[in-house]
């Protein structure tokens, strides 16, 4: 069986630490982050000079892995924000036999917190955060109806270390 994960949330909010633990725990199991397609393409995380070239990639890579394989699960690490990009790599990858959207609803100010946590061109910028915080859109029944499974992930799933910060185990 060919599966899409699509992730959706803010930076800072766990999706790239959810991905590489779910590969890590799941045989054939791929990830493809815009973040590195970003890196490959245009040599920095914070170079947003060839947007197309690293979507069309995005996409690209995604669908080479149902391609090559008939037994796979494909990680989709990017924010999707917005219903429409949800949509748009529901309906853009058919050669996927399933479809799941993990919707990570963590709370803006842990977010901001854990992108502090990151290391060189990984912090995004605080005003960045703000205008992608305002570009977020809750997860639409229409959009849920495309997907063959959809997982919240709520503010239960923070990283340890916030969890030490906030004085739990």
């Amino acid at each position: 069986m060919r599966t899409l994960i699509l992730l959706s949330a803010i930076p800072g909010s766990g999706k790239s630490t959810y991905a590489k633990h779910y590969a890590a725990t799941h045989p054939n199991t791929y990830i493809v982050s815009s973040d590195e397609v970003r890196k490959r393409i245009a040599g920095s995380l914070a170079k947003f000079d060839k947007e197309p070239e690293v979507w069309e990639t995005f996409l690209s890579d995604i669908n080479s892995y149902a391609k090559k394989f008939e037994d796979v699960t494909v990680i989709a690490d990017a924010t999707n924000l917005q219903n429409k990009y949800r949509r748009y790599y529901c309906e853009a990858t058919p050669a996927f036999d399933r479809h799941v959207l993990v919707y990570f609803d963590i709370p803006f100010e842990v977010c901001l917190v854990q992108n502090k946590m990151r290391e060189g061109d990984r912090v995004v910028p605080e005003k960045a955060m703000l205008k992608l915080k305002e570009e977020f859109e809750p997860v639409s029944e229409e959009v849920k109806a495309l997907y063959d499974e959809y997982i919240v992930l709520g503010p239960d799933y923070v990283s340890p270390l916030i969890k030490k910060i906030r004085g739990e185990n």
